[in-house]
């Protein structure tokens, strides 16, 4: 009867063991599975000697078996606490190493005398057993899943060890022949404790399932943001194209002057505004604006300063448009949208200039190879509905030459969180005030580029400059 209990449970040791070696082997972030085996596999040779020991005849071959009993069944208990502990996800405490180097040091003691000594293992086994009762009842205090499935194994193999001690201590004899009854303890704790790792890797299998659909549902969402990414690029670049070619370039011969208009936009839409629009009796009408941010909303501010540009520029006082212009955006209702505009009318020698918050215009007199700052202040388009615009006038020389601008330019930051600055930029224009227009421009933007030093453009700059040539 002994032979085949020793097969029966040795056998089912290794299988299982086996079993969970390879479910570690398929995912080995579930380390329980690996220690649950390691368990087994101890645990399998661990029964083999003691059923052995029964099984032979002479003292010596008794004595043999019980020696290698005792030298296997430390690192079994050893393994089936870290086992608890890892099914469980708790911390291994310090104390557990303290544990663990009694438990051998008693084991190595009981080899040297399997029977006289084999008292003193039971002392660091008890140790062990207290600790997984800690764990037993912190994890079921703390609700974890499936801890009442591996608590009832260990109850049943408890159990059935007592029915061991009490028959060792002659409280009871042998029921049904049974000599020893911790392998049927242990047949439960097989039972239970890979119905709960099963129940465990089945769990962790679907969320690694889960995972997986989400990585993939987030791959194909990322992929069609990607393409609406690019298709939103490319319509605001289309929107760019559009913007910048109803804008005026270079025009060498406007009436008695020589003019350039350059925008560099920030983003793919612009917020920056320029024009000029020639009237019947000469008059050259210029626009320069800049509106509140940048992109979509500010292009579309661009539009409505174009529209009311050529509709009504011609013909009206600069204050009378400026205010006009106001009315119209304020009515609305915009919300915070504005434009900072400037006005200049040209008639022959005569320049004519009014401001609703863009920078300062500068002129350069080539006969006294001076530079001249004309401000005109005033609240941004949209802001109210009426404002005492100034106009301020002046007479331009052959020559001279005028630049206007918006603030793109002037509050350029560089890495040192530097700002371009008024001063910089009129020492730029003067320098370069004798080549012609479009080159001044070049001039100016190339000095933005490599104030910048490759970082990113913030704000779009915008530039006009012109000569009187006749």
């Amino acid at each position: 009867m002994d032979l085949y209990l020793q097969i029966f449970f040795s056998t089912l040791a290794v299988s299982f063991g086996i079993l969970h070696l390879f479910l570690y082997l398929y995912n080995k972030d579930i380390k329980s599975n690996l220690y649950f085996a390691s368990f087994l596999f101890l645990y399998a040779l661990n029964i083999f000697f003691d059923y052995q020991a029964s099984l032979v005849e002479s003292q010596a071959a008794q004595l043999y078996y019980l020696k290698w009993h005792r030298g296997v069944m430390p690192y079994s208990s050893l393994f089936a606490l870290l086992f608890i502990y890892y099914a469980f996800d708790f911390n291994i405490p310090k104390y557990y190493w303290a544990l663990a180097a009694a438990l051998v040091i008693t084991g190595l003691f009981a080899i040297l005398d399997p029977v006289d000594n084999y008292g003193y293992v039971q002392i660091p086994l008890i140790l062990m057993i207290i600790e997984a009762v800690r764990v037993f009842y912190a994890a079921i205090r703390k609700n974890r899943s499936g801890a009442w499935i591996l608590t009832g194994g260990f109850i049943l193999l408890f159990l059935f060890s007592s029915y061991d001690l009490l028959m060792d201590i002659g409280l009871i004899s042998p029921v049904a022949g049974i000599g020893n009854g911790y392998p049927f303890g242990f047949l439960f704790l097989i039972l239970f404790s890979s119905a709960y790792l099963a129940r465990d890797f089945a769990q962790a299998h679907q969320t690694i399932l889960q995972q997986e659909r989400e990585a993939r549902e987030m791959e194909i969402a990322q992929k069609l943001l990607e393409a609406e990414d690019k298709r939103k690029e490319a319509e605001l670049l289309a929107a760019r194209d559009v913007q910048l070619s109803l804008l005026p370039h270079c025009e060498d011969n406007l009436g008695n002057y020589s003019f350039c208009f350059d925008m560099r936009p920030a983003t793919e839409v612009g917020g920056d505004y320029y024009d000029y629009k020639v009237a019947d009796s000469g008059e050259i009408s210029v626009a320069i604006g800049d509106a509140t941010g940048h992109g979509m909303k500010a292009g579309m501010m661009v539009a409505i300063m174009k529209s009311l540009f050529l509709s009504q520029a011609n013909g009206m006082e600069i204050s009378d448009f400026l205010n006009t212009c106001s009315q119209t955006i304020k009515r609305m209702d915009l919300e915070n949208l504005y434009m900072a505009f400037m006005l200049v009318k040209i008639d022959e020698a005569n320049l004519s200039v009014s401001s609703a918050g863009i920078p300062p215009i500068l002129i350069y007199r080539n006969t006294s190879d001076t530079l001249e700052e004309i401000k005109t202040k005033g609240m941004p388009l949209g802001a109210v509905e009426s404002f005492p615009y100034q106009t301020a006038k002046t007479e331009l020389e052959v020559g001279d030459v005028v630049l206007l601008m918006t603030d793109g330019l002037t509050e350029l930051f560089n890495d040192e969180r530097e700002q371009f600055g008024i001063e910089r930029l009129k020492g730029t224009f003067r320098q370069h005030a004798g080549e012609p227009v479009d080159r001044i421009v070049d001039r100016l933007i190339s000095a933005g580029k490599d104030w910048l030093d490759g970082k990113q453009q913030d704000d779009d700059m915008t530039f006009i400059s012109f000569r009187r040539h006749k």
